[in-house]
């Protein structure tokens, strides 16, 4: 409420602008102040309650309570906000912005040392402070690793899809940062957990790549270790239904990570995004290696599965 009256003072304050009632603009700017101070207040107090979290969660899984909370907390802000012809010429306009700041920054700050300090959580290397993949690519397996991503998935996904952005540029910012860092644990995430099912082919992929850059396709060919019978086996060993069983194992492994949320209509869709990301990398890997076989191996070695199986397995 207090939102709304600091709205309605500053309108009739510039009512009063061009007139001479000291007297009333007098009473109705200490008012302001006043009303001014307590909302600065009430934000640090809230900003304090989100840093105590660090200390005090217990249960470090899930969306957090605070990245629970903000989107109601913003959008009963903007309903107190005053609209119509000038509302953008109040002050209110700007504290709230300013507010809205310091809150974003206290819950992302905090949410980066909840995932880093959870028991099942050592975190990865980072990039230009956003955290990125590295023991999660070199060991796949590695719980703390993975459980650190899918926190931070969760909590961007849970602010991506139900903070409203439209009235406020801050949290438009805000919200871009969120997709930002969503993507970039979503791909950590995804190297990781492909590996299981995928190890073995991306190994010999990657290393033919890697080749093939100082090297002819028929110099590596002639390779022990990548010759033509190698790369058959292997691909007789992952045919169809090695690569239907993973993609399988892989979306239950998903669904166990990401289905179990307190609101079922976010953890469906979200379950939805990781697969698809994960079938993105199923059909990227089949590209890749549907290109070793026509330039190394002069398509002398078939592959039974391709993109459009790989849509249906995952389909399925």
């Amino acid at each position: 409420q207090g939102i709304g009256l600091l709205g309605f003072i500053e309108r009739r304050l510039l009512d009063f602008e061009d007139t001479n009632q000291d007297y009333l603009n007098k009473t109705l700017t200490k008012i302001h102040e006043r009303l001014a101070g307590l909302f600065n207040r009430f934000v640090d107090e809230q900003t304090r309650a989100i840093e105590d979290t660090k200390v005090k969660i217990k249960k470090r899984k899930g969306v957090i309570a605070f990245i629970r909370t903000f989107p109601n907390f913003s959008a009963a802000i903007e309903n107190m906000l005053p609209t119509g012809d000038g509302a953008e010429r109040l002050e209110i306009r700007n504290m709230v912005d300013d507010a809205y700041q310091k809150i974003n920054k206290s819950m992302f700050d905090s949410l980066k040392v909840i995932a880093k300090e959870s028991p099942a959580a050592r975190v990865p290397g980072q990039v230009q402070g956003i955290a990125v993949q590295s023991q999660g690519v070199n060991d796949p397996e590695d719980k703390e690793a993975l459980n650190y991503h899918i926190l931070l998935i969760e909590n961007m996904n849970h602010y991506i899809e139900e903070v409203d952005d439209r009235a406020s540029i801050v949290i438009a910012d805000w919200k871009k940062r969120a997709v930002t860092e969503m993507q970039e644990h979503m791909e950590a995430y995804v190297n990781a957990v492909i590996r299981r099912p995928l190890g073995k082919v991306l190994d010999l992929l990657e290393s033919t790549e890697l080749l093939l850059q100082n090297m002819s396709p028929q110099e590596l060919s002639q390779r022990p270790s990548h010759s033509r019978s190698v790369f058959k086996k292997l691909l007789s060993n992952y045919d169809s239904k090695e690569i239907r069983r993973g993609v399988d194992a892989l979306r239950k492994r998903v669904e166990k990570h990401f289905g179990e949320a307190d609101d079922p209509t976010i953890s469906r869709k979200l379950v939805g995004l990781v697969l698809e990301s994960c079938q993105s990398r199923y059909e990227d890997t089949c590209q890749r290696l549907s290109t070793i076989v026509r330039d190394v191996y002069d398509s002398s070695v078939e592959m039974d599965w391709g993109p459009d199986d790989v849509r249906n397995y995952f389909r399925a």
